[in-house]
């Protein structure tokens, strides 16, 4: 896999992180139910998903002239449950997304977003809304970096003692990649990998699962990194 196709699979990872699940995790399943969207029928639920942003019916921060819907992901977690995920480009960093949630009758379940931008200190800011309300605002203190830097960067491996570094030592050898953007993906998803119940088990499942051409034993291997938070 090319880095710049691991960086676009990375967009839902962060997509869900540290949000209440509430609507959709009572119709979502186990990890095994997550499966990839391809061809003409991904390319009617981005459509759906442009026309629920046309009409008003997504709550989204980030500007409508950002959305890459052309390099959209779309996943079934089980349960009826489509999810959308669209990079976001201009002012925002590569992982920066918008993942909208619909059921199977094209209602709008739940829009999450994920707003990596660089800070007046010159660090990554980790933003992350739920249908348009904050929920969680974060200054890494982690330098920011350019998109090219950051696929530029090289896989490295080495787990520290305990911690955030730790986690992202572990995520970077198994999903292959930087250390910038492991740690990123640390900070966005901690909250719902570190100590999983079974709600926040399906929002880590679904965000990991969303990268994980792996399968699931590499969904397994990538939850199994936020133990040593």
């Amino acid at each position: 896999m090319s880095k710049m196709k691991k960086a676009l699979v990375l967009l839902l990872i962060l997509c869900v992180g540290t949000l209440p699940f509430s609507s959709v995790s009572a119709q979502g399943d186990d990890t095994q139910d997550i499966v990839e969207v391809t061809g003409d029928k991904a390319e009617q639920w981005v459509d759906v998903t442009l026309t629920a942003v046309a009409d008003g019916g997504i709550e989204n921060i980030a500007p409508e002239s950002a959305f890459g819907l052309e390099d959209s992901t779309v996943y079934t977690v089980g349960g009826g449950v489509t999810v959308v995920s669209v990079p976001l480009h201009g002012d925002y960093s590569l992982p920066s997304n918008i993942t909208i949630f619909l059921d199977e009758e094209n209602t709008v379940l739940q829009v999450n977003e994920t707003l990596i931008s660089k800070n007046e200190l010159g660090n990554f800011q980790v933003d992350t809304y739920l249908d348009g309300s904050i929920v969680n605002s974060e200054d890494t203190g982690i330098a920011y970096m350019t998109d090219e830097e950051l696929l530029a960067e090289e896989p490295v491996a080495g787990i520290q003692p305990m911690g955030i570094g730790s986690v992202a030592g572990c995520l970077a050898g198994v999903l292959g990649v930087g250390g910038t953007m492991a740690t990123v993906i640390a900070y966005a998803c901690g909250g719902s990998c570190a100590a999983p119940t079974p709600v926040t088990a399906k929002i880590c499942a679904a965000c990991i699962g969303a990268y994980a051409t792996l399968g699931s034993a590499g969904i397994g291997g990538v939850v199994a990194c936020f133990a040593y938070a």
